[in-house]
């Protein structure tokens, strides 16, 4: 069954085979072997499905070698015979060919067109003519090869080629044709073959239900189908065919006729040991052809086969699969005759036969190239086999007594089979030599065990499923406790659970742990962190509903937990370090309320929490703790110390110390057994989306505000002056607390820096005291119901408009001095001025006036008591400021919407020293005002009625919670000062009263200048002025060019009428600075503004001149009007020239100089021109006639 090709034969006359021409034809035919790439189609296929033949093997024999056998009963293949014939011709006239060749051919085609299913080919070989047509050898002659196809091509197919012998007989071209004619011959033979010999089986198929229909019969026939196709390479199509004879054997199986076959088994001596895949060890098919083969021979030459064909595939992943499969149920079949076997002979064959597949699979593999993927399969398929050779291993073992039948040894037994007959077993043994040895000595059983285990894992690690290779390790761990070596044993199980984790092999993880625990004790090794962890890992696994498969060998469940808890316990307290243990399933912690309750007589908020203990026994604990997440990653921690959890569910009482307000989520919880923590992270929040299921969304739970607590206000400072070092003023309330300590520490995510060793007690705090250290503030003594403001300088924070600023207290109080309180809250504070300042001056001779904007930075409104501009100390004799406000309302709210102005006059004394002014705001925010305004109504009630006391604060809230909703009371207040709480503020029964009184107070009408707060000061730096000179320009209309002073009287003046006009400019130095005081003139030009609609201007326009400080300059023009009516005089703008001789920065130097229209606001009536014109019209005369 070897692959070895078609058979063709080949003829010609004796005189030409004797020849060295046909020698050098015979040498180059057999370089054209093998054929490559045949298309064929087959019987019923179409022309889209194909087979392509690569490689066809081709055996060319004389005819005479060939002998024709009669037909025989026994299906061969169909290569055994020749599929074409050729017949050599070597004829160059037709004379030769008529008499001789012409014969010769006739005959043998008289003998080939006997033969059925075989093609024939006539080849003429064209020779060469002599040495003068060397150039031009074997040229072809048509007429021999025209009469060689007019005598034999009776059946119009072309079986005539020519074959052009040149002096390049080895180029392919030369062989073209002649390899493509062989092609078809080839092909046509063998599918004219391939279909009588289809037709045959399909015949025989369709009698099986007929009498006398044999299955061996048709398995020849149907074979002989796939050795065909394997001969010409078509190894799928044959395997195909091989996959349907199985397929019919089953069929044969389930119908229960099996009379064509022999017993199930008659095992041979070495049957057990013999290789699987050998189709040589026995005759099987005269066997099958004889109708004696027995099932199991049958069944393992069928898996041969196709085992075969998919080695020349390069499936060799396959084989091993088809092996361990065939094994597996055969195997489980064979089991049923066990008693009727030799002893172990079942699992001697399996284990030889893995092996054996497994060493031919390598053999097969070298001529295959496997990808990375194909190879990681073929070596894990390996490493089954190699597992199934391992529980053959157990079998013996267990039933040999070396081995204990347990798990994972007793795995492998199968249930024994139901027999109705008892059979005599055979009283011949085994073969396999080493499988011998095992039975009789333990130790080598051992050796062998853990060689073959070895290779398994070995096979599994290359093949990347390391979860299968763990498994293994675990059959060697179990195998060292067997033989004693338990402190390997021990190392094995302690870590092989770690492995089988991830691959959430729990069983497996749980046996593990099992069987360390017993190692354990049974060694009596010291209850370490180790021995710790192997106890929790097996709680685990007892409470995920496996605690009745780990512990069947134990009587009472309960007392062996108890005590597994009650040593982790012991163990627990000599540890040296937590042992932290995430989301252990026997332990669990929600929340019982979804609101937390405050403590009242002290700091803190009250939890309620259910514990859930999965174990059947009390679980001895110290403490849980519950840890709540909240805005900004604030964090409270509430904790409540127990000495055991009952089995079920426990309702517990948690308490933390501080209480922060708003709302939060449980993140984590815990459970302390002295150095044994279990904790459960909750799903976090960031991580929640809009596909979270319910169930999934974190517990929430409502902290009330606590308004006795303990709490840290932060403020910008009463007093600020630009220029400065900033600070900020800390406000520290005790509530209730007695504080013997407290620590302040301040920080801002911006950067911004505090200087805490600076810090000073601003107010409050009698008998407080402060000690400043470099990152903290810290204060002791602070009685209870008392404010202590601290100021607290800090780094530039100007290009804030809001800091936050994260504060952290610490303190302990006087009747809890062990118990150390915490909070962490986050403050905002303005570091931004409230209000800015625009400022514009407008400088008249020797006075200046200064307009002070002040305008809000922010929605808030600003209550501005006075604004003062005064000069600094050493200017006090020598500048004088004036308020220019005769009449101005005590207080001024500046709004979003509305600013408020400030005008200052200025006078100063020339050439004095002008140090930088200061301008005085006195303000407050109308928010601090509105508070102030509340505080001091609720501590007006609460002296009249002391029992308020404690809800002070609630009262507080109350009312600037209610007013912060909504703006309609601004308006009313800022006139009237009436303040008009809106809303229902009495749903508090026991307060209403007191909303009620509260109501009444503060909608009294009151001054706005009620001191209800101290006002805040804003001192601003503003510098003088300076003017280098200042230009005061005038246009002045006369009564005609002589006048030297304008008329004392309007002058009527008409649209195009020339008027007279003077300009002057009178100078002054007055607000030069003082380093140019030495200057005693300046080159000015003056320019008159160009109205051409209105103006034209008539003499020197424009021109330059010297000017002195108090000096004059005039300079007469004539004006214009363009039309009539009400005018504006044009402007006189003048600049100053650069000074001649000075550079700064290579640029000109030129002095400020600032100009005002003394006539700006001066306008002149223009009258349209009148008069009177006479016009002559000739009205015309009649013509007189000729």
């Amino acid at each position: 069954m070897s692959n070895q090709g078609v058979l063709v034969t080949y003829s010609s006359s004796r005189e030409f085979l004797a020849t060295d021409h046909w020698k050098q034809v015979w040498a180059a035919l057999l370089c054209q072997f093998p054929l490559r790439t045949l298309v064929w189609r087959g019987p019923g296929r179409s022309s889209q499905s194909t087979q392509t033949i690569q490689d066809l093997n081709v055996r060319i024999a004389p005819l005479e070698s060939v002998k024709q056998e009669h037909t025989s009963q026994v299906p061969q293949t169909l290569l055994e015979k020749p599929l074409l014939n050729l017949y050599f011709v070597v004829c160059e006239d037709n004379e030769t060919y008529k008499n001789t060749i012409k014969k010769q051919i006739r005959d043998w085609h008289t003998i080939i067109s006997q033969r059925k299913y075989q093609e024939w080919l006539i080849v003429h070989i064209v020779r060469p003519e002599g040495r003068a047509a060397q150039q031009r050898m074997f040229q072809m002659k048509t007429s021999v090869l025209d009469k060689i196809k007019a005598d034999f091509n009776l059946d119009k197919k072309d079986r005539c080629v020519q074959l052009v012998w040149a002096s390049d007989f080895e180029n392919p071209a030369a062989w073209a044709e002649f390899i493509t004619k062989l092609k078809e011959g080839i092909l046509a033979a063998f599918d004219s073959a391939f279909t009588q010999r289809e037709a045959e089986m399909k015949r025989s198929e369709g009698q099986i239900q007929m009498p006398g229909w044999n299955f061996c019969t048709f398995f020849i026939l149907k074979e002989s189908l796939a050795i065909s196709l394997e001969g010409i390479n078509l190894f799928e199509d044959a395997l195909e065919q091989y996959n349907e004879l199985e397929a019919a054997f089953f069929k044969v199986v389930r119908d229960r006729n099996l009379s064509w076959f022999g017993s199930l088994i008659d095992p041979d001596p070495e049957d057990d040991s013999a290789p699987l895949l050998s189709t040589t060890r026995k005759p099987y098919r005269d066997l099958i052809l004889g109708n004696t083969i027995s099932i199991f021979d049958f069944r393992i030459y069928l898996l041969a086969r196709q085992c075969i064909l998919l080695s020349k595939l390069g499936r060799v992943a396959e084989i091993c699969r088809r092996s361990e499969k065939f094994l597996t149920n055969f195997g489980r079949r064979l089991r049923e005759l066990e008693d009727t076997l030799p002893e172990f002979f079942i699992e001697s064959w399996i284990y030889s036969s893995a092996l054996s597949v497994a060493d031919t699979c390598d053999t097969w593999v070298s001529a295959v190239n496997l990808s990375k993927a194909s190879q990681a399969r073929y070596s894990a398929l390996k490493g089954e086999l190699m597992e199934l050779a391992q529980q053959q291993l157990d079998i013996i073992g267990i039933r040999t007594g070396h081995l204990p039948s347990r798990p994972p040894f007793s795995i492998a037994l199968s249930a024994p089979a139901s027999r109705t007959t008892q059979s005599q077993r055979k009283s011949q043994t085994i073969s396999r030599q080493e499988l011998l040895a095992a039975i009789s000595d333990r130790d080598a059983l051992f050796d062998l065990y853990v060689t073959i285990t070895n290779r398994a894992i070995e096979y599994y690690a290359s093949a990347g499923r390391r979860k299968f290779a763990i498994k293994l390790h675990g059959n060697l761990a179990a195998l060292d406790v067997v033989r004693d070596r338990l402190s390997s044993a021990f190392d094995t199980y302690k870590n092989l659970p770690a492995h089988y984790a991830p691959h959430g092999w729990t069983s497996l993880e749980s046996f593990m742990r099992m069987q360390a625990l017993s190692i354990h004790t049974s060694t009596e090794q010291a209850k370490d962190a180790d021995w710790a962890h192997i106890v929790v890992d097996f709680l685990k696994a007892y409470v995920e509903d496996m605690g009745a498969e780990l512990l069947m060998d134990v009587d009472d469940h309960k007392a062996y937990v108890t005590g597994l808890i009650e040593s982790l316990r012991h163990a627990a307290a000599e540890l040296q370090a937590d042992m932290l243990y995430p989301d252990h399933p026997a332990l669990s912690v929600t929340m019982a309320e979804s609101e937390a309750r405050l403590a009242q007589d002290q700091d803190g908020a009250l939890l309620e929490v259910t514990v859930r203990n999965q174990l059947p026994c009390n679980l001895p604990v110290d403490e849980i703790v519950a840890v709540l997440a909240g805005h900004e990653g604030a964090q409270l921690t509430f904790s409540a110390r127990v000495s055991s959890i009952q089995p079920g569910s426990t309702r517990l009482t948690l308490f933390c110390p501080s209480s922060t307000p708003g709302m939060f989520a449980l993140q984590s919880s815990q459970v302390k057994m002295s150095r044994v923590v279990f904790e459960r992270k909750e799903a976090k929040l960031a991580a929640l989306s809009k596909t979270t299921r319910p169930k999934d969304l974190p517990a929430l739970v409502r902290i009330p505000k606590d308004h006795h607590a303990v709490d840290v206000r932060l403020r910008p400072p009463k007093r600020i002056e630009l220029g400065t070092p900033a600070y900020m003023t800390v406000s520290l309330q005790t509530g209730r607390n007695d504080i013997s300590v407290a620590t302040l520490r301040l920080v801002s995510p911006s950067g911004v820096q505090f200087h805490c060793q600076e810090a000073a007690i601003d107010e409050g705090g009698d008998n407080a005291t402060l000690e400043a250290a470099d990152d903290a503030i810290i204060l002791r003594d602070v009685g209870k119901r008392q404010i202590v403001t601290v100021a607290v300088p800090h780094s530039d924070a100007s290009s804030y408009h809001t800091l936050r600023v994260n504060v952290s207290i610490e303190y302990t109080t006087v009747t809890e001095p062990n118990l150390s309180r915490k909070l962490n809250i986050a403050r905002f504070v303005a570091t931004s001025l409230p209000i800015t300042t625009n400022v514009e001056d407008f400088f008249r001779g020797t006075r200046l006036f200064s307009l002070f904007t002040l305008s809000t930075t922010s929605h808030q409104h600003v209550r501005i008591r006075s604004a003062e501009l005064k000069p600094s100390r050493q200017d006090a004799d020598s500048v004088s400021v004036v308020s220019c406000q005769s009449q101005k309302p005590d207080i001024v709210t500046v709004t979003p919407a509305q600013s408020g102005q400030f005008l200052f006059q200025l006078d100063t004394v020339r050439g004095k020293a002008r140090d930088p002014m200061k301008l005085h705001i006195t303000y407050r925010m109308l928010r601090e005002e509105v508070e102030s305004f509340i505080n001091a109504a609720v501590a007006e009630i609460v002296a009249d009625d002391p029992s308020l006391l404690p809800h002070r604060e609630l009262l507080i809230d109350r009312l600037v919670e209610a007013l912060s909703k909504s703006v309609d009371w601004i308006e009313l207040y800022g006139v009237t000062g009436e303040l008009v709480v809106p809303g229902n503020l009495s749903e508090n029964s026991e307060l209403a009263s007191a909303f009620a009184r509260l109501k009444e107070i503060l909608g009294k009408p009151r001054p706005l200048n009620s001191s209800f707060d101290e006002w805040r000061d804003i001192i601003i730096p503003v510098d003088i002025p300076q003017m280098h000179i200042l230009a005061a320009a005038q246009l002045r209309i006369f009564a005609n060019p002589f006048s030297q002073q304008p008329s004392g009287q309007a002058l009527p003046l008409f649209a195009g009428q020339p008027i007279s006009a003077v300009v002057t400019v009178t100078t002054s130095f007055h607000w030069a600075p003082s380093e140019d005081a030495e200057m005693a003139q300046y080159l000015l030009r003056y320019d008159i503004q160009d109205m051409t609609g209105d103006w034209l201007v008539s003499g020197p326009k424009r021109g330059d001149f010297s000017a002195e400080d108090g000096s004059t300059f005039s300079s007469p023009v004539t004006l214009i009007a363009l039309h009539h009516g009400e005018l504006s005089l044009p402007k006189v703008m003048v600049n100053a020239l650069p000074l001649p001789g000075k550079q700064r920065m290579r640029t000109s130097v030129i002095p400020s100089c600032e100009t005002y229209q003394l006539h700006g606001a001066e306008k002149v009536m223009v009258l349209p021109r009148g008069g009177r014109t006479t016009y002559v019209v000739d009205m015309g005369r009649e013509a007189i006639p000729a």
